[in-house]
């Protein structure tokens, strides 16, 4: 990870603002929880979302506990009136936004041919998708008031389609696709949209697979940890950075396959797992 620390650090100075606003989705667990306690070691003002109350409510107690002043709201991100009540809620106690993390996601592993029932796309699209798209919706004109920014989860699966994993990387590529063109009309704003494209790290995430059975425990080297993941998210993010690969291997294959297509491709189905 140290050659794209490196090449990240070339490109723009940190402008994190410490008494920032930051709604966080999917912060239950995983990468959203340790964004929540990072963010908070920092003194920030947190707003955190997801569908566990109780598990909402540990990192919340935790964050406060860490410096922060935080808040947490149930939130389904698949329900548009829940992403508006999220950030109504966020504005009517802060008064503002300056940084929307958009990180709730699912995933579902198998054989697109042994899908029975296609609504599992539907759910994935609603969680991964749709559910950035309302946040985004709502969060836009406070975010555009404070030249502020989307901090944007997608993933490697967004750029290059993977094996087993067909309804994830629509829904990833359907995010980088989004993000991408949203960022062409807020370039005269002053708005910020990073965009994180992970490999496969080590998270929850993979123990609530859609489809149990084909639930993946690869515990193979090439998964990156929670708090490697969360390092490079927050540099980017202090940075205000446009896309980040990470680790580098991660980024040759990216700007690598579309010379040698075949060949990324193979290797990347000899590395998939099910």
């Amino acid at each position: 990870m140290g050659n794209q620390q490196q090449m990240l650090k070339l490109t723009k100075t940190k402008q994190f603002k410490p008494n920032s606003v930051i709604v966080i989705t999917g912060a239950s667990s995983g990468i959203g929880r340790e964004l929540a306690l990072q963010y908070a070691t920092r003194g920030v003002k947190l707003m955190l979302a997801a569908r566990s109350e109780e598990e909402l409510k540990e990192v919340c107690e935790l964050c406060e506990q860490l410096g922060s002043r935080a808040y947490y709201k149930i939130t389904d991100v698949s329900k548009e009136e829940d992403c508006k009540q999220l950030i109504d809620e966020t504005v009517k106690i802060f008064n503002r936004i300056d940084i929307l993390v958009l990180n709730a996601g699912v995933n579902a592993h198998s054989f697109f041919e042994e899908f029975k029932d296609l609504s599992v796309f539907k759910k994935i699209m609603d969680i991964n998708f749709y559910g950035y798209v309302y946040c985004t919706k709502y969060a836009l004109p406070h975010i555009r008031k404070s030249s502020g920014q989307f901090v944007v989860m997608s993933s490697i699966s967004g750029e290059i389609g993977l094996p087993y994993r067909v309804p994830y990387c629509s829904s990833k590529f359907a995010v980088t696709g989004f993000f991408e063109a949203l960022r062409t009309e807020l370039e005269d704003f002053n708005v910020a949209i990073t965009i994180v494209c992970p490999p496969s790290v080590r998270t929850p995430m993979r123990d609530h697979d859609l489809l149990k059975k084909h639930s993946p425990k690869d515990e193979s080297e090439d998964r990156i940890s929670i708090s490697e993941c969360v390092s490079m998210i927050l540099d980017a993010a202090d940075r205000r950075a446009r896309k980040i690969f990470f680790p580098f291997k991660a980024y040759l294959s990216v700007y690598v396959r579309p010379i040698f297509p075949d060949f990324v491709d193979k290797r990347l189905k000899q590395k998939a797992k099910l």
